[in-house]
């Protein structure tokens, strides 16, 4: 009786360790968490811009110098009449690069809500020249002679102050922005008449405007994203020369709005 309880105890032992050995083996499941956006972040960046700058201008003489019924002219003041009225408008371009920083607040899984600022240094450059020759000597002293001018300017450096706000994939973003800008141009112009320098003037203008733009950003590692961005900036018109020559008097301003595309890398705090 002994000899048959062993037995049919091994027997058992046998059968359920058989069992076990057929049952499929459950791995545990880990869970990769979301990729955190809070928090501070700087960074670097570096882009292209350029635009269409445009100098209006006006060439203002006295009443007296146009025979009536040439022209319908517009008295600027009493006495005067506008001569000659336009826009020198010169393609520009050039490179910029600059920092940033900011702080993200995410908002949800998929809602992003930032501020930023940046300063950019900037190559934006634009120029015309033109040159006239008098054949008949109508305007000049003599037949021949010529008009030589030269006008510009240039984008020194500009800054931005922006909310943005974004739509979040884990490591993906996408945004909006817009806010404040402002920078520094330098204007210049010079010009001759018939071999005569008559006009050298460069004047430096500080201007205020606004920016709207939109990114993408991507987070490489925890800590370093990186990101592209379009912007357009609008910093607005200022007078950059207000001659006179003689009896007349020449009025001119600068008028600056321009696109950036940039690349940059932000460090997460």
């Amino acid at each position: 009786m002994r000899t048959r309880l062993i037995a049919l105890g091994a027997t058992c032992v046998m059968a359920t360790g058989a069992v076990a050995a057929d049952l499929p083996i459950i791995e545990p499941i880990y869970s990769t968490p979301l990729y955190d956006w809070n928090g501070f972040y700087a960074g670097i960046n570096a882009g292209y811009g350029g635009g269409v700058f445009k100098h209006p201008f006006q060439l203002i003489g006295p009443e007296e110098d146009i025979e009536p019924g040439v022209a319908d002219f517009v008295p600027p003041g009493p006495g005067e009449i506008i001569l000659a009225t336009g826009s020198a408008d010169v393609t520009a371009g050039g490179f910029l690069g600059g920092v940033q920083a900011g702080y993200n607040w995410q908002w949800s899984e998929n809602v992003l809500f930032g501020i930023e600022g940046d300063i950019q240094g900037s190559s934006i450059d634009g120029r015309v020249s033109l040159n006239i020759t008098d054949e008949q000597g109508v305007f000049l002293p003599q037949p021949g002679d010529s008009a030589e001018f030269d006008l510009g300017t240039r984008l020194d450096w500009f800054a931005t102050i922006r909310p943005r706000i974004g739509w979040v994939n884990d490591r993906f973003v996408v945004y909006a922005t817009g806010g404040l800008a402002w920078g520094r141009t330098t204007s210049s112009i010079n010009g001759t008449l018939a071999g005569q320098n008559v006009i050298d003037e460069s004047v430096t203008n500080d201007r205020f405007g606004w920016t709207i733009g939109a990114g993408v950003e991507y987070a490489l590692t925890d800590n370093i994203t990186f990101k592209t961005e379009y912007l357009y900036t609008d910093l607005g018109s200022e007078p950059i020369i207000n001659a006179d020559f003689g009896d007349f008097n020449f009025q001119a301003e600068s008028d600056v709005a321009f696109h950036v595309v940039r690349a940059g890398l932000n460090f997460q705090f």
